[in-house]
């Protein structure tokens, strides 16, 4: 009983500290608004809305865009719709893979194998009051979980639950870690049996000395056991972004951490994590682009693919104090072997969250505006369309804005995407209130070009 008022405590008083910076940035005129949006982006205010609204099963929003020379099709049409979770809770996006969707809830996650068309809750046996950050599919039936108890606090280290289990909701191995989990579905990779994920302390109002470490940890064992093989001090970086292995390239694993520009690092490993290369270490504080000069943000990255021999980003970051440009996010794109040789390729209106390997193009979905006094068309976040082996003049196209159902800023994706559609077809989390009012934090994703 102490425990459980303990943690209501500690809830109000978390949820009293964001409502106070929420109208500090914002302002006391605002206050009602935020009230009733911070109530309805709540789990308790989107399972009552999700109860109450009227179900209307297949109901989609549709953009559609021109697009230039150089593209392998004249218009691009993009249809979004949430899948048809149970209604019961509240489900959120975490990987796709071929015909494979996961979704985590309370209690374990939901299954799909057919594309988001039908799904099968997977309850935990022994951990139905933890709350399920990350699944990833490990194939051959088992998936590593990470798990929190109810009164996880999230701003500190706490020890969080890497389980192993099955798609009956058997725990086949259990670890228990004093750490913190991974960022998303862009820091956990598995290749040729070598299982690497990079933690995201959310310590945010520590100062730099008091900051955890963020280390990577890696399993040859399929998350029997683990061990760290990669740590960077809380004064060197706030957090790790990114960590995938290079697809094609045996033993290549690329890590990202940022924030600040002097944290925003990109590193190498290519013996599967026994031992790590910076690739920026050579960069100083100003890197000069074609007569640009932009901070070492530019290095500052929540999502990266490979395209051919180059490697592709954009900036999770404004470029504030950008010479002889305007500051904004940009998209960049480097020779992937060797030194690292930036060019600018495109730039968008908010820092980049995704990128999603769509056929002959990338998709790049940005968060919405971070200013607390964006007009209200500011802060929908955009989605930008790439061509593969673009020249590296050609410049990114602006699709559209997605739609925003709240005042409070959305990161949109949240870092969580498809790695790559399949037929066209592809997911992402969301917010509560973004595209839709309410609603599962999942969106699906159908591209189609003419």
């Amino acid at each position: 009983m102490l425990r459980a008022l303990r943690q209501a405590a500690s809830a109000r008083a978390r949820i009293a500290q964001i409502f106070r910076a929420g109208i500090a940035r914002s302002g006391p005129a605002h206050a009602p608004r935020l009230a009733l949006d911070f109530f309805l982006r709540s789990p308790a205010g989107q399972s009552l809305r999700m109860r109450l609204g009227r179900a209307r099963p297949g109901e989609f929003k549709e953009y559609t865009a021109e697009l230039p020379a150089g593209f392998p099709a004249q218009r691009v049409a993009v249809r979004l719709s949430i899948p048809a979770l149970p209604r019961s809770r509240i489900f959120e996006f975490t990987e796709h893979a071929g015909d494979l969707v996961l979704a985590v809830s309370k209690g374990g996650f939901a299954i799909s194998h057919d594309l988001g068309a039908s799904w099968t809750f997977v309850r935990i046996q022994g951990y139905g009051g933890h709350q399920f950050l990350h699944v990833k599919s490990m194939g051959d039936g088992e998936y590593l979980a990470q798990a929190v108890r109810p009164d996880w606090n999230r701003r500190g280290r706490r020890r969080v639950d890497i389980l192993v289990v099955d798609d009956r909701g058997n725990v086949r191995a259990q670890n228990r870690i004093d750490g913190s989990p991974w960022h998303a579905c862009r820091a956990v990779d598995l290749k040729n049996g070598t299982l690497m994920y990079a933690e995201y302390p959310y310590d945010v109002a520590a100062s730099m000395g008091a900051r955890f470490s963020s280390r990577v940890f890696r399993s040859r064992d399929r998350g029997r056991s683990w061990n760290a093989v990669f740590e960077q001090s809380g004064t060197d970086v706030r957090h790790f972004h990114f960590l995938q292995a290079r697809p094609g390239v045996p033993g290549e694993w690329w890590l990202t951490s940022g924030d600040k520009p002097a944290e925003s690092h990109i590193w190498v490993s290519r013996d599967d994590g026994d031992t790590w290369e910076s690739l920026t270490d050579s960069f100083g504080d100003q890197v000069a682009i074609d007569g640009v000069t932009y901070p070492r943000a530019i290095f500052r990255l929540t999502d990266l693919v490979w395209d051919g021999t180059d490697v592709l980003w954009g900036t999770d970051d404004l470029l504030q104090g950008t010479k002889k440009d305007t500051a904004g996010p940009r998209v960049f794109k480097s020779p992937a072997t060797g030194k690292l040789i930036p060019r600018v390729i495109g730039r968008c209106r908010w820092p980049v969250r995704n990128i999603v390997d769509v056929g002959d193009v990338f998709l790049l979905m940005t968060q919405g505006s971070i200013r607390p006094d964006a007009r209200p068309e500011e802060k929908r976040p955009g989605v930008f369309l790439a061509p593969k082996h673009a020249a590296p003049v050609h410049d990114v196209v602006h699709l559209f804005d997605a739609e925003i159902h709240s005042a409070i800023r959305t990161a949109f994706t949240y870092s969580k995407a498809s790695r790559a559609a399949k037929d066209g077809v592809f997911f992402t989390a969301r917010s509560g209130t973004d595209i839709f009012p309410y609603g599962h934090k999942i969106l699906k994703w159908e591209v189609w070009f003419s």
